[in-house]
């Protein structure tokens, strides 16, 4: 018998019913997992949001613990925990730049390779300098290594020779065997020093007014004299409207094989000399001598090589400057140790960056030498910026969180860094020199002490690690 219409129109009926029913539980299940899925976003959200508020907490109850003058016995803890945590971040920072790094001049060819060295600092590929002499270039002969070039520094009153050598004779241990005794204090590598401001800050006119400045009704100059400064930096905008009227003399010594990078000596020049509606220069009435002396890395990133480090200081101790800004660091470099002091036995004083490193970092170079005026970055509440480097070697604290000041973009805004605090104590001391006996057996240290009149002491009483000798402020 076969199947009549109505048991079809029955069947089609009683699927759809089925069809229905089963759609039904279906949907109730994907409601039932939207809701479980939304209550468990909801979860995390909550979670995300109050470990950051426990971190933002922790992170304002460790500031306060270490900067409270009260002992507390948990601060030494907390202050070793934190640089330890510190210390692997820019372990790790540091070595995010690859070991081997061709660096390209503008056409894109290799203009030579830096290569990470001993305790992970950087350097050229193979390249040592070495005060010039003859039983060395000798030696150096015998060894098969490259002369690169003999070159003589008149205003620092000594030659240098750089070369190459062959992998194998690549360390100090190494060559110490080969040359004479006398040279082995008199020899170093090429290594690379860096700007210290925070790379984080990109320089450009989106971020540029990220952060209200930090002092916009301070208004005054350290001294309206006619000083003359010196600066080691990058490249500065002198197009920007900052320096319309401001002195600047620039020499390059980094090579036009590159383009030179300006941000950081931009913002730094326009610390000290530059003019904006809420920017008063420093030394209004200053003649900046600015030597260019690195090549680009990547957008972030840039490097100066000891011998271009050479060059610049030779320049500035011909030129006279009274006071030298170098708002960079590196490793301890014994031929870097011989040109500071050269150019301060000439009368020149030098103001340098403690470091951006972080509390349990090495001491940073050029601002660890003794005769040396380093400088640390606090921000307007007189915090210390958390990246600071610490050590018996800081000097004075300036303000460097949040500085305003020209940017290479053309604009204005805010930078942070070690290296933004050091155009304070320069002005400072600029004008202290400028009136100073300059046949003093050791400016510096005259300089030095009539900083310490003019400081607030924080932390600890009397000279301390972080803060040095003291904060000094604009007038």
């Amino acid at each position: 018998m076969k199947p009549s219409y109505l048991n079809y129109l029955l069947l089609a009926c009683l699927c759809h019913s089925a069809n229905a029913q089963l759609l039904d539980r279906l949907g109730n299940q994907v409601d039932g997992v939207t809701r479980e899925l939304e209550h468990v976003t909801g979860d995390v959200q909550e979670q995300v949001r109050r470990a950051a508020e426990d971190e933002l907490s922790a992170q304002r109850l460790l500031d306060n613990t270490l900067n409270n003058p009260v002992i507390n016995p948990l601060a030494d803890v907390l202050t070793q925990t934190t640089a330890e945590i510190t210390r692997t971040t820019n372990n790790i920072v540091r070595s995010t730049l690859a070991a081997v790094l061709p660096v390209l001049n503008r056409d894109g060819a290799t203009a030579f390779v830096e290569v990470r060295v001993e305790d992970n600092w950087r350097a050229v590929e193979r390249e040592w300098l070495m005060l010039l002499d003859q039983p060395g270039l000798k030696a150096l002969a015998a060894l098969d290594a490259e002369i690169i070039e003999q070159t003589q520094f008149s205003g620092l009153d000594m030659q240098l020779v750089r070369f190459r050598v062959p992998a194998p004779l690549d360390s100090l241990p190494a060559l110490k065997k080969y040359l004479p005794a006398h040279l082995h204090e008199q020899l170093d590598r090429n290594h690379i020093y860096n700007p210290q401001k925070d790379i984080s800050q990109k320089d450009s006119p989106q971020h540029s007014n990220s952060q209200t400045p930090s002092s916009p009704v301070a208004k005054k100059p350290f001294c309206n004299q006619a000083v003359s400064i010196g600066m080691i930096d990058t490249a500065i905008n002198v197009k920007h409207s900052a320096f319309a009227t401001s002195h600047i003399e620039i020499k390059d010594f980094a090579g036009e094989e590159f383009d030179a990078p300006r941000a950081h000596g931009t913002a730094v020049a326009g610390v000290l000399v530059g003019r904006g509606e809420e920017l008063t220069p420093l030394l209004p009435a200053a003649h900046l001598f600015a030597a260019s002396v690195f090549y680009p890395r990547s957008e972030y990133a840039q490097g100066a090589t000891m011998m271009n480090l050479v060059r610049a200081l030779n320049w500035l101790v011909e030129k006279k400057v009274h006071v030298i800004n170098m708002s960079l660091a590196g490793p301890e470099n014994k031929i870097l140790a011989l040109a500071i002091q050269k150019t301060i036995q000439t009368g020149a004083a030098i103001v340098a960056a403690a470091g951006n490193e972080g509390p349990a970092a090495p001491p940073a170079y050029p601002a660890a030498y003794a005769d040396v005026i380093a400088v640390t970055a606090v921000d307007k509440n007189q915090r210390i910026y958390r990246w600071a480097n610490r050590g018996d070697y800081i000097d004075f604290a300036a303000l460097g969180v949040a500085v305003f000041t020209a940017r290479s973009s053309g604009d204005f805004g805010n930078e942070t860094g070690t290296s933004m605090a050091v155009p304070l104590v320069t002005a400072a001391t600029a004008c202290i020199a400028s009136t100073a006996n300059s046949s003093a057996i050791n400016l510096s240290a005259t300089i030095s002490e009539q900083l310490k009149k003019n400081v607030i002491d924080l932390g600890e009483p009397g000279r301390d690690p972080i803060f040095g000798d003291g904060l000094l402020n604009r007038p």
